[in-house]
């Protein structure tokens, strides 16, 4: 129980750190945060956070590493689901509504880290992230089948698809629930872009 209560309040402490940082660079450029204005603004002393991070680039490469983990363990909590979805215009892909459920519930970290700290690569990160996601989706269902188109071309152009439309939701608000987007991007993966644009192909 002792080691349960220990990792607890490691957990806690570094939640708290990085909690404290994240509000100090909605107010302060990263450049000129020093390791003092971190321990001040989280109310812990220098040896507290020496004892979790070596500096604080290591402390946002944790925060980015640590989200995107919870992720990807989202992704394999309910990789069954995604694995059975059939692909209907009115049922959400339960790929795209964990994705968004996820980054709602992270949204004021994602934001900070996409609008503020440029210097933390996330959406980069984030964007591998979802490709390593949507590759081993495919892996599992598609490998035994042909390709209609080959997979580095829909790889990439799937990860574009999904990771832009994600940040550019974010940056703007969440102005649309994470239900509406995943009900969206489900229904625009299933038609496809020319009936969603009401184009009609050559017969």
């Amino acid at each position: 129980m002792s080691v349960v209560r220990t990792d607890r309040r490691i957990h806690k402490t570094r939640q708290h750190i990085s909690t404290a940082f994240l509000s100090l660079c909605e107010k302060k450029q990263f450049d000129t945060i020093v390791v003092k204005d971190i321990t001040e603004a989280a109310d812990v002393s220098r040896s507290t956070f020496y004892a979790h991070f070596k500096d604080k680039y290591d402390l946002l490469d944790q925060i980015v590493n640590l989200k995107l983990t919870e992720l990807l363990n989202r992704y394999e909590t309910n990789k069954n689901a995604v694995l059975r979805y059939v692909p209907h215009q009115e049922a959400p892909d339960p790929y795209f509504t964990l994705l968004f459920e996820h980054l709602t519930e992270h949204a004021a970290a994602y934001r900070v880290l996409l609008l503020r700290l440029p210097e933390s690569g996330f959406e980069a990160k984030l964007s591998k992230t979802v490709l390593n996601t949507v590759a081993m989706r495919i892996d599992s269902n598609r490998m035994d089948q042909k390709q209609p188109i080959p997979l580095d071309i829909l790889l990439e152009s799937m990860t574009l698809w999904i990771t832009g439309t994600a940040v550019s939701w974010l940056k703007q608000g969440m102005i649309y629930s994470p239900n509406y987007m995943a009900i969206q991007l489900s229904r625009l993966a299933a038609m496809g872009f020319y009936r969603a644009m009401n184009f009609e192909a050559n017969k």
